[in-house]
């Protein structure tokens, strides 16, 4: 029998796959801004497509290289809302989200180093926002939409009655999904660690970030995160109580 993976080896896989998910995700958003800065073209749904196809493609990679050694959780949304409804034990929490964090800071820092730094803060550092026609409850509310889509989704492919194998799958789709419909709005960044790392680069380099929508991205996903998380407990919980109490009105007729 194969031992447990160690401690050290779940936080370097949740390091690793939040540095993947931010250099080709977030990546792809500045790699879009440099070729329009370039070229002069403006900013289409093929472009938000290929954005999307992205983070679907990286997320898919990361899940099924590392989901059995770590969980590949790479969002701290996802970890404190397995967390909150008894799935992750809380002590592990903060070790988790630190090497989010470290990962994301990690992958962001490469696409200054890929695309150029200055080429990549005119183009925007990959970093997502939103503009003043959102208001700040809006952007915190879209952001709570896109986040509970995708931790519902998580939580429904780690049930152990969802169809086996899936699970990177699914969870890909529904983020290509969510940034169809979200990025618009707020650049869908679903996810504090993908969010902060590119923002902090971007603020670093002298690009020009808005430190005042931070609160509404890291309260809108943490928040988002959370009830989906209960809302699918809630969900699979009444299915299994409904069987459970259906199942002796059963018996008569099946003797």
């Amino acid at each position: 029998m194969d031992a447990a993976p160690t401690t050290g080896q779940k936080l370097g896989a949740e390091a690793i796959g939040t540095a993947f998910l931010v250099y080709a995700g977030a990546g792809s958003a500045a790699a879009t801004g440099v070729i329009a800065k370039s070229t002069g073209a403006e900013f289409s749904m093929a472009q938000l497509a290929a954005i999307s196809f992205a983070f679907m493609f990286v997320i898919v990679g990361a899940v099924y290289a590392l989901g059995h050694i770590s969980g590949a959780h790479i969002n701290p949304a996802v970890t404190v809302s397995l967390a909150a409804t008894g799935k992750f034990p809380w002590r592990e929490v903060p070790s988790y989200v630190g090497a989010q964090l470290v990962g994301a800071f990690v992958g962001a820092l490469a696409i200054f180093v890929t695309l150029g730094k200055d080429e990549t803060v005119a183009a925007g550092g990959g970093v997502t926002a939103y503009s003043d026609a959102v208001s700040f409850g809006r952007g915190t509310l879209i952001e709570a939409i896109g986040t509970f889509m995708l931790v519902f989704v998580i939580f429904g492919v780690i049930d152990r009655r969802a169809v086996p194998g899936w699970a990177p799958m699914a969870i890909g789709s529904i983020v290509f999904a969510i940034i169809i419909i979200v990025g618009p709005a707020t650049g869908a960044a679903i996810n504090p660690a993908r969010y902060l790392g590119p923002f902090v680069w971007q603020d670093v380099f002298g690009g020009s970030v808005e430190w005042g929508q931070v609160p509404a991205y890291l309260i809108g996903e943490f928040a988002g995160g959370v009830l989906g998380a209960f809302a699918y407990t809630a969900l699979a919980r009444t299915r299994t109580v409904a069987d459970t109490i259906a199942e002796p009105a059963r018996r008569p007729a099946e003797v």
